[in-house]
């Protein structure tokens, strides 16, 4: 992507790098490549081996996982929200597919635009990492949270303490 091309700035740091001024995100967008998405195509397929990570520019995308009933969507993803964060840190296959909803757009990083970035900008690089982790730390509180809500709610209250 150019670094002209930065029309979608504002959504892109409404929430991911959202501490960076406009000047910072469009040195970071000259990193990513923007890639448009028509409804109900596959961004991400669980398995896939990619380690890029997705910035949602526009649109929307739906979380889908595996399930012994059949695909559960788990998540529904707007502007400024990310996903292939954990594929991007791990090197692990993706966990889930990533469908569009609607016609979108998102900027991919990939792990060699990172590395190119993270040679030329090592401050933004790092509050780039610093923000997947917010994001992922965000995420796992999140979960903790409903896990610890659905146990409260199938435990009998009655029951004597273990």
């Amino acid at each position: 992507m150019s670094s002209s091309d930065t029309s979608h700035t504002e959504e892109f740091g409404s929430r991911f790098l959202a501490s960076l001024d406009e000047e910072d995100i469009a040195t970071v967008l000259h990193y990513t490549e923007a890639r448009r998405y028509s409804s109900g195509e596959v961004a991400v397929r669980c398995g896939d081996v990619d380690r890029s990570v997705y910035v949602i520019a526009a649109g929307s995308f739906e979380v889908v996982v595996p399930a012994p009933t059949g695909p559960q969507r788990v998540a529904v993803l707007r502007d400024g929200d990310i996903f292939g964060d954990l594929a991007f840190l791990d090197g692990e296959p993706r966990s889930a597919d990533v469908r569009a909803i609607e016609d979108s757009e998102a900027f991919i990083m990939t792990p060699a635009s990172f590395d190119r970035l993270r040679l030329a900008h090592p401050r933004l690089a790092l509050s780039f990492v610093l923000d997947l982790g917010r994001i992922l730390s965000r995420r796992f509180r999140d979960s903790s949270r409903l896990l610890a809500a659905r146990t409260r709610l199938w435990c009998d209250p009655s029951a004597p303490e273990l």
